[in-house]
């Protein structure tokens, strides 16, 4: 029988050396290795001759990007798969091929010498024996290993087999896991929807719009309306076998890339070079779905089923059908006491607000609670998906491969909204060090039923071929489609400000408890006058494509000497969005706005007050009755309908050179490119901002703006090999951040008046032509030691020069008009800083003990990491004064994992815990008080395996086992004040996999 294929060659052909441990490893699937399709390596068996003995193979990924235009994969339908075989079909006429025909025997007749493809598939099928022996947390600690080892630049990977090995729910979950990563709640662009649903995937303290998301290597549109940020956890774990996070930027990747990238590596019906199925179900419950009466959301659920075949006459094609389904239930409050710069004032001696936030030397130094706010949100997430990945390879000097994929979510949220707050005009009764009265106050409810259907169509094509004389390329090119479509509908009932709303707060535990003045009047439908009834709707759609050209001479990863690639990229990505908007009011016969008296469900809720209740809309029945009514009051919403509204053409023209160095131990890879980017913009703009006149569709223009910029970014990375297999790695290169589009796009957006802060406060969005991409020098450093197959310790250092850093200024500004009527407008304007750095360290372990301890304890496998990270800006302030911060938005001081596995031949379980520290979520302009924060936050998870029947396996799993909440607060005088709370359940899960 052949050797075990990680003992007979490096993943790139080459033998690894004597040094390397002999004891029984696990083997890494194909799709966990650096393989042919990432290096371009599996050369003919020439140059497979040249491959060295290395105790420590280095796997330079030279994945060749060799890319061609093919402009009529733009017109692929969502469902276009019928175009798919026809597309693999031409990329294999095209591509030299070295197999045998179909009906040529496998293997030699007697006496005749047997092909090189034959013996390479008898050699692929000798080794899926024991490549099927070992899966589970050993082998995938090993491929994350191998993955890291092989890496051209520092680059940190997880890795799990098709069965699921954590419990973890979507790829952004699953991403956490890696060093130097974390996943966030997306508060800063989704705090009208639920934060447990809402997650952004952070790299290094710069959170996902400014970092890159590939599968494969190719980029992938986005489902977001507002961020370049790809939403990845519509993307199940089950079609993915690695996520790679990469930290250093060779020239021959997208420069969108601040701190890092995301490949998904997809799995590979070569894995296991025979017909396999997997199948897997599982039942859940969240500790607070239905815990809300009006609403019975039953079980959780999830299941996924993968074919995968190879198959020809020598087994050198291969096919991975897989397909998804996942239904989530939830149910939280979300505390909102301090969302608002107006939730804390602070006053004088002498009871009068102050004037200057900036200036705190007449103030008395305690802080009034002016507010607080409830969402309760009601949630049912439906999640489905379908990819197909067709392959071939006949080991030799081609590989071809054509992937496609559909992903849908459909999300069925309701949030109900209690709001009581003061009149700030009419100042405090009394105030002492914790606790006041304010003489006015009102309260007021909400409802919205905001449903959201997110969809992503892609398809990608790769082939790749040796075209002798050392010379190889690589051609690739993907076209993806997202679709977001989000309804809102809307009411709103409030009271009047008066003495009878008014309350008292107690901010001794620094999160707001208020008493209301007169339970009895606040309890009371009648109190609340319908304020609004609205009907929104939001289209987003973006068709991204990407081709390019690569190719390299003297370039693969075993080859030594001088080398070097050169290529070309072009993307295309098509933007654009449009959201209307219906509104009105509901009359009584009196011509009065109707009270919420026969209009509010008989369901309860609770608020901080155990005597007031939490009243429910009967949102159906306001509705119902506005229609029978006729729709009166219909406003004129014609300049809403268009403001926000634009389409997009992006356009990235990209060249690069690389050249490398190689010897035995040390390896050096420089390279240059060369990245344009031309955006137009087609929007509606206002004509007048701050001067009187009925805003409507006549306020606005058609316009045009154009952004364009160019860079040349140079990179450079150098590893050496010591013999004592320790690796060291060093890197400079240069990123750019590009800014959202809705940056760009937006002329200007006017929300409606009360709806979120209150009294004759209105909010305005702005766009801004003129914003420059971040742009990012990155120094990393790295030492590495492999002491096993199964073990790894790492330091890495970085630092990040950041200019043009881009952050949300907010102002205030009095006398906006808006339909007649003066506001105070929060205007919110994206704006470029004067500059930033980042500075950190990242640890990483992982040890199998099975390589160090006999028996029990062998069975054990550890991974753990951490990361600390220090970082500091310079922004512009609304007086144009700079102000120095410290950290950056979304970027945590310090992140930590740490994962403890067991497994035997029967039973395996799995201990998962991760941290995330404080962090400043956003910044304010007008002051640093007005800051908010994110508190420091762990999560423990845990999994238990059982195998009951061969290739059948019992999982019970467990989320957020502590059910820690999600919580932000402001730094006032007197301490840290709450400023949001969002409850995050406890999810746990039973279920059973099979593997035929």
């Amino acid at each position: 029988m052949t050797a075990p294929l990680w003992r007979t060659r490096t993943p790139c052909g080459g033998a690894l050396s004597p040094t390397v441990s002999t004891q029984s490893r696990p083997i890494i699937p194909a799709s966990s290795r650096t393989t042919f399709r990432e290096a371009a390596c599996a050369a003919s068996p020439a140059r497979r001759a040249k491959a060295r003995p290395l105790p420590l193979p280095l796997n330079f990924r030279t994945c060749f990007l060799l890319h061609r235009t093919v402009v009529s994969m733009k017109r692929i339908h969502v469902l276009g798969l019928t175009a798919a075989l026809p597309a693999l079909a031409t990329m294999l006429a095209v591509a030299p091929l070295h197999a045998q025909t179909a009906n040529a025997s496998p293997t030699a007749q007697a006496g005749e010498e047997e092909p090189e493809t034959a013996r390479h598939h008898r050699a692929k099928e000798d080794t899926v024996e024991e490549a099927i022996l070992v899966t589970g947390y050993r082998s995938s600690n090993v491929a994350a290993i191998e993955a890291k080892r092989d890496a051209v630049g520092i680059r940190d990977s997880i890795a799990q087999d098709q069965a699921g090995l954590l419990p973890d729910l979507t790829i952004a979950q699953v991403a956490q896991r890696i060093v130097g990563v974390a996943l966030v709640p997306d508060f800063a662009t989704s705090n009208d929807r639920s934060p447990d649903l809402a997650e952004s995937v952070m790299i290094r303290g710069i959170g996902s719009s400014y970092n890159i998301v590939t599968i494969d290597g190719m980029p992938l549109a986005t489902t977001s309306s507002s961020s370049r940020g790809a939403r990845i956890e519509l993307l199940p774990p089950s079609f993915v076998s690695r996520i790679d996070a990469a930290k250093t930027i060779t020239a021959n990747l997208d420069p969108h890339a601040l701190s890092g990238q995301l490949d998904l590596i997809t799995a590979s019906a070569f894995d296991t070079g025979k017909t396999t199925v997997v199948a897997r179900a599982s039942v859940g419950d969240n500790s607070t779905a239905g815990q809300f009466a009006h609403k019975d959301q039953g079980q959780n659920f999830r299941g996924d089923l993968t074919y995968s075949s190879v198959f020809g006459a020598n087994r050198d094609f291969g096919v991975v059908l897989s397909g998804s389904y996942a239904r989530y239930n939830s149910s939280n409050y979300d505390y909102k006491p301090g969302a608002v710069d107006s939730s804390y004032l602070l006053y004088d001696d002498n009871g009068a607000e102050i004037s200057d936030y900036n200036d705190l030397s007449t103030a008395n130094g305690w802080s009034a609670a002016a507010r607080n706010q409830i969402f309760a949100y009601t949630d049912s997430v439906e999640r489905a998906s379908g990819v197909m990945k067709l392959e071939y390879d006949p080991g030799t000097a081609t590989y071809a491969s054509l992937y496609t994929g559909y992903f849908y979510q459909k999300e069925d949220e309701v949030r109900n909204e209690y709001l009581a707050q003061s009149r700030d005009s009419a100042g405090l009764v009394a105030q002492d060090a914790t606790s006041g009265t304010w003489a006015m106050g009102r309260t007021a409810l909400g409802y919205s039923h905001q449903p959201q259907k997110r969809e992503t169509f892609v398809v990608s094509g790769l082939v790749e071929q040796d075209l002798g004389g050392g010379f190889e390329a690589s051609l690739k090119a993907t076209h993806s489609r997202a679709r977001l479509n989000t309804i809102r509908d809307r009411s709103k009932f409030q009271g009047d400000y008066n003495e009878e709303g008014a309350f008292a707060y107690d901010l001794s535990s620094a999160n707001p408890q208020l008493t209301l003045l007169n339970p009895d009047y606040v309890n009371d439908p009648a109190t609340y006058n319908e304020s609004y009834i609205q009907h929104i709707t939001q289209r987003a759609a973006q068709d991204l494509t990407f081709v390019g050209l690569d190719v390299g001479q003297n370039f693969a990863a075993d080859d030594y000497g001088l080398g070097f690639n050169l290529g070309a990229s072009f993307q295309t990505t098509d933007q654009s969005y449009d959201q209307d908007r219906f509104a009105g009011n509901l009359y009584d016969e009196n011509g009065d706005r109707i009270t919420l008296v026969g209009y509010d469900r008989p369901d309860r809720l609770t608020t901080t007050d155990p005597r007031i209740d939490f009243l429910l809309i009967n949102d159906e029945a306001v509705r119902a009755a506005w229609e029978a009514a006729g729709y009166t009051d219909v406003q004129d919403d014609s300049d809403t309908n268009i403001s926000s509204d634009y389409d997009l053409n992006e356009k990235v023209y990209a060249a690069y050179a690389q050249a490398r160095y190689r010897t035995e131990n040390f390896n050096v890879l420089a390279g240059l490119r060369l990245d344009a980017t031309e955006n137009d913009i087609d929007l509606w703009v206002r004509d007048a901002n701050l001067v009187g006149g009925v805003q409507d569709a006549d306020s606005y223009s058609e316009g045009h703006r154009r952004a364009t910029y160019q860079y040349l970014l140079p990179s450079v990375i150098a590893s050496y090999r010591f013999d004592n297999d320790v690796v060291l790695r060093a890197g400079y290169s240069k990123t750019i951040g590009r800014p959202n589009f809705n940056y760009y796009a937006i002329s200007e957006s006017i929300g409606l008046p009360d709806e979120v802060e209150g009294d004759n406060i209105i909010s305005v969005t702005r766009g801004n032509a003129d914003l420059k991409p971040r742009t990012s020098s990155n120094f990393d450093l790295s030492l590495e030691w492999y002491p096993t197959r199964g073990s790894m310790l790492s330091v890495a250092a970085f630092y990040k020069d950041i200019k043009n850093l881009i952050f949300t200024q907010n102002i205030s500004v009095d006398g906006f008009e808006y339909q007649g009527d003066l506001y105070t407008a929060r205007i919110t304007t994206p704006m470029n800083a004067e500059s930033a750095s980042l500075k950190g360290v990242e640890i990483s372990a992982r040890q199998d003990f099975r390589d160090i301890a006999p028996g029990f304890l062998g069975n054990f496998v550890l991974n753990a990491n951490a990361t600390y990270i220090k970082g500091k800006q310079t922004v512009i302030q609304a007086d144009e004064t700079t102000r120095h911060v410290n950290g950056l938005e979304g970027q945590p001081e310090f992140l930590a994992n740490a994962s403890l596995s067991y497994e035997d031949s029967v039973f395996g379980a799995s201990l998962a815990y991760s941290y995330v520290g404080d962090y400043l979520k956003s910044i304010n302009e007008d002051s640093h008080l007005f800051d908010i924060h994110s508190r420091h936050r762990s999560e423990l998870s845990a999994q238990i395996r059982l195998k009951v029947l061969e290739g059948v396996t019992v999982i019970a799993e467990g989320q957020n086992l502590t059910k820690t909440d999600i919580e932000y607060f402001r730094k006032m005088p007197d301490g840290q004040l709450l400023a949001e709370r969002a409850q995050k359940g406890r999810t746990l899960w039973l279920g059973v996999n099979a593997r035929f």
